[in-house]
């Protein structure tokens, strides 16, 4: 008998763990943003992906919110689009900008760019 609950038990928690992971996510990867996730997500680092926003941030500065939206669409295609040897470059040139900028910069580039998630996607802290 309580070898039969034992199996019970442990066939419950494996279904349960199985549907987790099946569950399919509340975005799909490709569609979430700088925050969420993605496809820029796993195509650049972290600090490569900083860099990309504040030359986001720079361009955009003055813009309407559908300005914004349609750069950062525009943007994302683009940079989509790039590959192989391309992709390498321009990510060398990211790593090099991003080595070079000075530390407080950095931090208040860090700050800007977690208060722009926070205003985008709100919910649970963005990784």
């Amino acid at each position: 008998m309580r070898l039969s609950r034992l199996l019970l038990a442990a066939s419950a928690a494996i279904l349960l763990a199985s549907a987790a992971q099946a569950a399919p996510a509340a975005h799909p990867p490709a569609m979430m943003g700088a925050g969420g996730g993605g496809a820029m997500r796993g195509m650049f680092t972290r600090e490569e992906r900083m860099v990309l926003l504040a030359d986001g941030f720079k361009a955009t500065a003055g813009m309407t919110e559908d300005q914004e939206k349609a750069y950062r669409a525009e943007r994302r295609a683009k940079i989509l689009a790039i590959s192989g040897a391309d992709l390498a470059k321009f990510k060398a040139d990211l790593d090099a900008r991003w080595a070079a900028m000075p530390a407080d910069q950095k931090k208040l580039l860090t700050d800007k760019v977690q208060a722009f998630v926070a205003a985008h996607h709100p919910g649970p802290a963005a990784q």
